[in-house]
């Protein structure tokens, strides 16, 4: 389907109700987002997209009472508080509560020719995304675990500045980043992506899928490595810091804590800082096919085991520069500033959204 006009554009969202409910919990100090906080993200998300003039949203429907919860605030919104709200269209697919649901969602989404996806997860949500949206842009929100990826940010604000490319303000080349990934192969086939990290374990098993075993893992590969990011990915960060925006990424062999030739005590979950031994690292270059040493194993995308190979199979990673495209929520509000595109009246802010505050 062929994309809407700037004055029609609708904008999807994606909010995963099982983000930040993991086995984390259990092992470590995480915190998590109720279905109900994330409900609430997602009205403040339409009421900054609506005041900038976007009148349609499609959102993944679920089970959990995220959806649900929306639409009543809406309704209550509307004939209560006044509040004016884009029209909410819930994705006629069907729901597993499981992740194929996501992979769906971003489908129909491709299909309607959306112009954003915002997304409400972690790192694992958004891989699913990014794996499957092509080149619309994605706004990150973070509502899971670890978050690498994600940015916590105010969801008025996100949504202004989803509103504000949608509708043509701030164009796309100055409003997003282009984002690296890592790609895995097994025997010539490439079988999944990575935004943050990627990791080698030797368990024979996915099991539960979160990862917070580092003694488990004997490789890790980031495609950039923050010193205060938190999980695996914070390994290659205290040891050799990789910037989001650089043109490189890290490869670090791992080993047993006081040997090789280095020792660090890394956050890898929320509260849960441990000895990682760190036996090489090496600097990642784009498309170079890096061949693994387990013979057998599992691979973690994003902290998360997603599958085993085996004895004979010959699995490869590469650092891809090409990856998705993010909107600098920041960048926006402030192009949009200097442009004038607040300054009353503009022609990008909904003059009925703010009928209310002028009245009083």
């Amino acid at each position: 389907m062929a994309s809407e006009s700037f004055e029609n554009a609708t904008i999807g969202i994606i909010a995963n109700p099982a983000s930040g409910r993991d086995i984390r919990r259990l092992v470590s100090a995480a915190s998590g987002f109720s279905i109900a906080e994330k409900a609430n993200i997602v009205r403040r998300l339409c009421l900054g997209m609506r005041a900038i003039g976007v009148e349609r949203v499609c959102m993944m429907p679920d089970l959990s009472g995220i959806a649900g919860s929306v639409l009543r605030s809406k309704e209550q919104g509307t004939l209560v508080l006044d509040e004016r709200w884009p029209e909410i269209e819930l994705l006629e697919i069907p729901i597993e509560e499981k992740a194929i649901d996501t992979l769906r969602a971003v489908e129909k989404m491709v299909e309607m020719g959306v112009r954003i996806i915002i997304v409400l997860g972690g790192d694992g949500t958004h891989r699913l995304v990014a794996n499957n949206c092509g080149n619309i842009p994605l706004i990150a929100l973070s509502t899971g675990t670890n978050n690498a990826f994600p940015h916590f940010q105010e969801a008025t604000v996100a949504g202004m500045a989803a509103g504000l490319v949608a509708r043509g303000a701030v164009s796309v080349c100055e409003a997003t980043l282009r984002n690296k990934v890592l790609r895995v192969e097994i025997n010539g086939h490439c079988r999944d992506l990575a935004l943050v990290d990627l990791c080698l374990t030797d368990d024979m098993w996915v099991g539960a899928r979160a990862m917070w075993k580092p003694e488990r893992v004997k490789e890790i590969f980031v495609t950039y490595a923050e010193s205060d990011a938190i999980g695996l990915s914070a390994v290659a960060g205290l040891a050799n810091p990789i910037s989001r925006d650089s043109g490189q990424g890290l490869h670090l062999s791992l080993c047993p804590p006081g040997q090789g030739m280095l020792t660090l005590c890394a956050p890898i979950a929320p509260g849960l800082i441990v000895p990682v031994g760190i036996a090489e690292l090496r600097i990642l270059r784009p498309h170079e096919k890096i061949p693994v040493s387990l013979t057998t194993g599992v691979v973690t995308l994003d902290g998360e085991r997603e599958f085993a190979f085996r004895e004979g199979d010959q699995v490869n990673v590469w650092l891809d520069l090409d990856g998705p495209l993010t909107i600098d929520v920041s960048r926006v509000l402030h192009v949009a500033a200097e442009r004038g595109f607040f300054t009353w009246p503009s022609p990008f802010i909904s003059s009925e959204s703010l009928q209310r505050g002028i009245a009083e």
